[in-house]
């Protein structure tokens, strides 16, 4: 009678350490980049695609914490999502992109 319900599995713990690191960069990412950042963006003279680079990291990291998060049982390789527009822009840095 005092049986245990089924529960979700526990997570592993690299996605447990990934999540914390991703919470933790957002943080200080929304205030500075997303809002801040922006502002500055538009007054960059470097030119329109520059402009909506920027844009597309500032903006989709958080969206990409989201769905790290929200996927961290179902598919825990997820967790590396947010990685994406930072090897993105180290990849333009390099002149590769």
């Amino acid at each position: 009678m005092t049986e245990a319900l089924p529960g979700p599995a526990p997570l592993a713990k690299q996605v447990k350490i990934l999540l914390g690191i991703w919470f933790v960069i957002l943080v200080p990412w929304l205030p500075v980049f997303t809002l801040i950042g922006t502002a500055g963006a538009f007054d960059d003279a470097n030119g329109r695609w520059d402009l909506y680079r920027y844009l597309a990291v500032a903006w989709t990291y958080p969206l990409l914490v989201g769905v790290a998060y929200f996927f961290r049982r179902r598919k825990p390789e997820l967790c590396w999502l947010p990685m994406a527009p930072a090897i993105l822009m180290l990849l333009r840095a390099a002149g590769a992109g």
